[in-house]
C-alpha cells in the first residue's frame, strides 16, 4: 500500500480492514479511523456521497487526507482506477461539503496531461464524466451576491464546461 492514498474497491477495502486497528467510529458507523500497525499510517473509511444516491461508495483515505492538488493528480496518474476515482469523488465532496475549488486546475491538467501525451484518452474522458466538468451550472451560492457576482460565477462554470467539451470532441 505505500504509496496509495486512496481505496475506492469495496471488496479490496473488506480484505485491507481486518489488518488494521480500529481506532474510533462516527455515529452510526459511516466513517470511522484505523491504524496500519505495520506502517503506523491512519486511514479514514467513509462513503464519498456527492456524486451519489443513496448509501454512498465505500471509500478508504490515508490521512491527513490529500490535498487538493494531490487529489487532482491522482485522478489523472494513479496506476490503479479504483484510486483515480476515489480522488475524483473526494474532490467532488470536498466541493459540496467544504465549499473548495478544483475545476479550473483539473481542466488545466486534463488539458496538459492529453496534449502532452502522458494519458490515455479514455481516462480523461472518465474523469469530465465523474466529476461533471461538461455540465455549464453554477454550483456555487447565489443568495447576498450582486448580479455581477453570479454572473461572474455562472461565466466561471460555462467557461470550464466549454473546454470540457472541447476535450471530450477532440479525443472521442
Amino acid at each position: 500500500m505505500g504509496k496509495r492514498y486512496l481505496f475506492g474497491d469495496a471488496g479490496l477495502i473488506e480484505v485491507l480492514l481486518p489488518q488494521f486497528e480500529l481506532r474510533e467510529t462516527s455515529a452510526g458507523g459511516y466513517a470511522a479511523v484505523y491504524k496500519d500497525p505495520l506502517t503506523n499510517s491512519f486511514w479514514l473509511k467513509y462513503y464519498a456521497t456527492a456524486a451519489t444516491q443513496g448509501g454512498g461508495y465505500l471509500t478508504l483515505m490515508r490521512l491527513p487526507p490529500p490535498s487538493t492538488d494531490k487529489l487532482i493528480d491522482i485522478a489523472i496518474a494513479s496506476d490503479f482506477e479504483d484510486e483515480a476515482v476515489a480522488a475524483v469523488l473526494r474532490l467532488l465532496d470536498e466541493e459540496a461539503i467544504e465549499k473548495k475549488d478544483f475545476r479550473l486546475e483539473l481542466i488545466e491538467k486534463l488539458e496538459q496531461a492529453v496534449g502532452g501525451g502522458t494519458m490515455p484518452s479514455a481516462r480523461m474522458m472518465k474523469i469530465i464524466k465523474f466529476a461533471n466538468l461538461a455540465d455549464p451550472m453554477n454550483k456555487r451560492e447565489i443568495v447576498g451576491k450582486s448580479p455581477v457576482a453570479v454572473k461572474a460565477d455562472s461565466d466561471y462554470f460555462k467557461g470550464i464546461a466549454e473546454r470540457a467539451e472541447q476535450l471530450l470532441a477532440r479525443y472521442s
